[in-house]
């Protein structure tokens, strides 16, 4: 399957090894399938053929797949991929293509059961103007692998760090559970009271509560079917630490080996939620170069993890971490934030007094919101990444370097003005999601602009 350097340090591949199979698989098909009804046509007794003549119609399909094999053996033009010190270069007859390594984001590997049988690997590219893929032998994966750095990088391995999640992943089974319970049996509690006095008949307000338990139900099995589905999907999950790359591998039917380049991951987000925090475990999410240009969304890191193995994951990609305190300013964010909701306790206490005195319940929702985003809410401003803690039902933390930030929007209301901070929104990318991650003071939101025009400066 490999053959010998074309010039001095490069390697070339073969790619045509699964063609001719799958290829010759598909014309026995096909041959089966035409000789099959052009006989029940000739002889007009459908679905009345003698295995006579079914012995027939398979001895035609495989001489006609057998010639075609090596007819095409003949004819094919071998398409290969040459390693380069630059990039990869592939060839097919007269059409070469090129892609550097400096514009490849990530490269994984999935091999499924018809691979498995033809020994052979689904490779997928990920690059800044897409994905494509490339079929390799089996035996040639880890040598492929092996020859791509990442910006000039040496491609020589280190010793790997390997994580492998154990039973705590399924704590997010009843962390799940526990919030949608929680967010459920509060709305019930500030709404149901002033349903039932409204209707004034406890028959006609159960139906009120009937629906709001239905929604729980179809809520509590979408989300928890979704983690089914995690589950079974990246069976057999394993991180690998490697020098220069995380080398994700799962999945028991379809194999998949997954290479996410440190250079391609823009930011980090470690977040927890409550029940999460109780077992002292964390989910890690990546945003990486790829997902930036809105090609991929891919989930490196699905399941909870241990502090430990959290923060290997995170350092080994910044390991120039900024320490120090989070900066609070939790009674002025307060105020902000509840300037913020004036609208909705406003309508709450109209309500309260033109409909029924219940709906003063209602109330209770700014304050059971605001409380929780104020004793989360901080940031550090380090020397080359940002650190913003901020959430309500979860605790986030968003890492991110500043030469990796796209944009930052400060917006104000009265409040935030009077005090001196505002809501900051960070954008990493193009198409990925934005941040939303509190308040900051405003002399700091000035030195992150100053930052980020350093970088512009930099970079031109």
């Amino acid at each position: 399957m490999t053959n010998a350097s074309l010039q001095e340090g490069n390697r070339v591949f073969y790619l045509s090894r699964h063609r001719v199979i799958y290829f010759t698989l598909g014309v026995f098909l096909l041959t089966a399938f035409v000789a099959f009804w052009a006989a029940n046509m000739v002889l007009g007794r459908l679905w009345e053929i003698t295995w006579a003549e079914i012995s027939a119609i398979l001895c035609l399909a495989v001489g006609v797949s057998v010639i075609f094999y090596f007819v095409f053996k003949l004819k094919e033009v071998k398409p290969t991929v040459a390693v380069t010190e630059s990039g990869l270069i592939f060839k097919k007859g007269k059409k070469v293509g090129n892609v550097r390594f400096a514009d490849i984001a990530s490269v994984r590997e999935n091999g499924g059961l018809l691979g498995r049988i033809s020994k052979t690997r689904r490779i997928e590219i990920e690059t800044h103007l897409g994905t494509f893929a490339i079929y390799l032998a089996a035996s040639d994966v880890s040598a492929f692998f092996e020859k791509i750095p990442v910006e000039g990088r040496e491609s020589r391995r280190e010793e790997a760090r390997v994580i492998l999640p154990k039973r705590e992943k399924y704590i997010c089974f009843l962390s799940y559970f526990v919030q949608l319970t929680i967010l459920f049996a509060l709305a019930i509690a500030v709404s149901f009271p002033a349903v039932a006095a409204l209707l004034g008949d406890f028959s006609e307000s159960r139906y009120y509560l009937f629906a709001l338990l239905a929604i729980y139900g179809i809520a509590l099995l979408a989300g928890e079917g979704r983690y089914l589905y995690i589950a079974a999907r990246f069976a057999k999950y394993s991180v690998r630490i490697e020098k220069d790359r995380f080398t994700i591998c799962y999945g028991k039917i379809t194999a998949t080996e997954h290479n996410l380049f440190f250079d391609s991951i823009l930011a980090f987000r470690v977040h927890r939620t409550p029940i999460d925090r109780l077992f002292g475990l964390y989910r890690v999410s990546a945003e990486s170069a790829q997902k930036a240009k809105g090609i991929s969304d891919n989930n490196y890191f699905p399941f909870l993890l241990r502090k430990e193995a959290a923060e290997a994951i995170v350092y080994a990609v910044m390991p120039e971490r900024p320490a120090g305190e989070f900066i609070r300013a939790e009674k002025k964010i307060a105020a902000a934030l509840l300037e913020s909701t004036l609208w909705f306790v406003l309508a709450s206490i109209i309500m309260g007094i033109f409909l029924t005195p219940w709906m003063l319940l209602l109330l209770v929702l700014p304050i059971v919101s605001v409380l929780p985003v104020c004793r989360n809410a901080g940031y550090i401003l380090g020397e080359d990444i940002a650190l913003f803690r901020y959430g309500m039902l979860e605790e986030n933390i968003l890492l991110v370097r500043y030469r990796d930030i796209k944009s930052l929007t400060g917006t104000k209301n009265i409040t935030a003005s009077r005090f001196g901070i505002s809501a900051l929104d960070v954008t990493v990318g193009q198409y990925t999601r934005f941040f939303s991650v509190g308040y900051v003071k405003d002399a700091d939101f000035s030195e992150l602009t100053e930052k980020l025009e350093k970088k512009v400066d930099k970079d031109c």
